[in-house]
């Protein structure tokens, strides 16, 4: 077996388990100590072929965590360029997802709520507030979102 031929289904294995980016690509393969030439060209193939698309992969992303672990615009923004997708691919991807923040921050304290009852209401506000800006949302939406909450 070639060693682009390694490569290549080194690269169709990572695949198999999650769409990735061209730069998670990139990197895995480089990681793994194959040949820049090598690299590109695998690269160059798979985006021909259509199983390396950052635009799809930015999309499935957003939609993905927007059903299985909600994240706010900005967090979404934030893990899409540390996958080294363009700015341009995110903001089509996040425009494309119909994000409506203060209606997940809602659906999230709904979600929460439930499992804090049992403290008392400045240790469930506490702990409702530090899970919402780890998902990446700002103060001013956490506020109001709880205000009405309650």
């Amino acid at each position: 077996m070639s060693e682009e031929e390694r490569a290549r289904a080194y690269l169709l294995r990572l695949l198999k388990h999650r769409p990735r980016s061209r730069y998670e690509a990139l990197t895995r393969l480089q990681q793994r100590g194959f040949a820049q030439e090598i690299i590109e060209s695998v690269l160059e193939q798979a985006s021909r072929a259509g199983i390396l698309d950052d635009a799809k992969f930015a999309q499935l992303w957003v939609e993905d965590r927007l059903s299985r672990r909600p994240r706010s615009r900005r967090a979404l923004e934030r893990e899409l360029r540390a996958k080294g997708v363009a700015p341009e691919l995110i903001g089509r991807a996040l425009a494309h997802a119909e994000l409506d923040e203060e209606a997940l921050v809602k659906q999230l304290i709904a979600e929460r709520l439930p499992r804090l009852r049992s403290l008392d209401a400045a240790t469930r506000v506490r702990r409702l507030v530090g899970f919402l800006r780890r998902r990446g949302f700002s103060g001013h939406i956490i506020r109001r979102a709880l205000r009405d909450a309650k």
